[in-house]
C-alpha cells in the first residue's frame, strides 16, 4: 500500500498552541474592529489638510519651474 502526503494532510495533523496566542488574536481583532471608526474618521478629517498641502506643492513647483524658464 502507498501512502502519499501533501501539504492539507499535514497541516492537519499540526500541533497549534492553543491559550494565550489565540487570545491575543482575538483581541486584537476585536481592538481593530472597535478602532475603525475613529481612524476613518480621521482619514477623513486629514483629507481636506493633505489636499489643499497637495494643491500648494504643485503651485510651488510649477512656479518654480516657471521662474527658472522666463
Amino acid at each position: 500500500m502507498r501512502t502519499t502526503a501533501n501539504i492539507a494532510t499535514v497541516r492537519a495533523y499540526e500541533v497549534r498552541p492553543e491559550g494565550l496566542a489565540d487570545t491575543a488574536k482575538v483581541l486584537k481583532n476585536i481592538v481593530l474592529f472597535a478602532a475603525a471608526p475613529f481612524i476613518g474618521l480621521a482619514y477623513a478629517a486629514a483629507f481636506p489638510f493633505v489636499a489643499i498641502g497637495m494643491l500648494a506643492w504643485y503651485g510651488v513647483r510649477a512656479a518654480r519651474k516657471r521662474a527658472v524658464t522666463a
